[in-house]
């Protein structure tokens, strides 16, 4: 019997079949996020209960801020890596060093911010706030904006109101109701609820004033460990953004079961007529970065207290890479 040649042994090796190894999975980016009480906080829970953030490969997990600057804060302890705050906490961060990066613009919430008062009370404009208490949120850029400007224009100075703390927004309106305040700003849903069953009355939103931008920020440090992570949370925001822009009807029913979860039945065209007021304009445009140098030039100059010691330098404090991947890859 002759010895099988090379060849004949090659082509009889080639006929037994190799099982291939299964693929391993791969294993989901990760995002810690903090949400938004507030409506600038509904885009993520939209991406959170429609699946968004899953079905772009994101494991994501979240816990609620009331205040942006919470959740600034929650940033610099190291506990979440995403978080939407307001323009004004976001400069005094620059000011300080914290490290994070606004990678878009969350929100411009002018319309759903609003001056409010009783709806029985005989006050009808911010100029009777004079010798009056209005609560508002220290550190925040509704508090900013209402006293460098919307008092200014109504002819208060500071000195002529009393500015108690009220921190949280949910309980703005129950310390008006009590009494304990003559007027408060606040944002919906906590406006809309309200204004619904027939307890507060706005005098004012602040869009005359001031658009109020908010800004989508993350950490510096999941910036350069992990930007596809960062880019996985953006698409999945950004088709929540869509829905809202475009199916607002539907987008208000998600945020409705939301509401249920935390206890609360509000109709779904009480919520749908509040997230009407916002505006959902992502980008970081020139106007944006022009509007966060004039403020920051106004904290310096100490517009209100003078809260920052130099304009940030922010070619360093903003990335607009990161959302164009984004929308490219949509």
């Amino acid at each position: 019997m002759k010895t099988p040649t090379r060849l004949a042994l090659l082509g009889m090796l080639a006929l037994v079949v190799v099982p291939a190894s299964p693929a391993i999975p791969q294993a989901p980016l990760k995002i810690r996020l903090g949400i938004h009480t507030a409506l600038m906080g509904v885009p993520d829970l939209i991406a959170v209960r429609q699946g968004f953030f899953k079905q772009e490969g994101l494991d994501v997990d979240w816990r609620r801020f009331a205040l942006g600057k919470e959740g600034r804060d929650a940033m610099i302890a190291g506990a979440i890596d995403v978080n939407s705050t307001a323009t004004t906490p976001f400069m005094i961060g620059l000011d300080k060093g914290i490290p994070y990066t606004a990678v878009a613009v969350n929100s411009l919430f002018c319309g759903t911010n609003h001056i409010v008062v009783l709806k029985n009370s005989d006050i009808n404009s911010v100029a009777q706030l004079k010798g009056k208490k209005i609560g508002l949120p220290k550190g925040t850029i509704t508090e900013y904006i209402f006293v460098a400007r919307v008092a200014p224009s109504h002819g208060l100075k500071t000195g002529d109101y009393d500015a108690p703390n009220i921190p949280d927004a949910k309980d703005r309106i129950p310390s008006l109701v009590a009494k304990a305040i003559d007027a408060t700003a606040v944002t919906d849903p906590f406006v809309a609820v309200a204004e619904h069953e027939g307890i507060v009355r706005s005098l004012e939103n602040f869009c005359k004033y001031d658009p109020l931008p908010f800004m989508l920020t993350v950490t510096n440090k999941i910036l350069k460990e992990n930007p596809d992570a960062v880019v996985a949370y953006l698409r999945g925001w950004l088709r929540a953004v869509k829905l809202l822009k475009e199916e607002p009807e539907k987008a208000a029913a998600v945020y409705a079961e939301e509401q249920k979860a935390l206890g609360r039945d509000v109709p779904v065209a009480v919520l749908d007529r509040a997230l009407r007021r916002m505006r959902w304009e992502p980008e970081i445009t020139p106007s944006i970065e022009q509007y966060l140098t004039d403020q920051a030039q106004d904290l310096v100059a100490g517009t209100i207290e003078g809260r920052i010691k130099a304009v940030p330098d922010l070619a360093k404090g903003l990335n607009k890479e990161l959302l164009r991947k984004a929308m490219a890859r949509r």
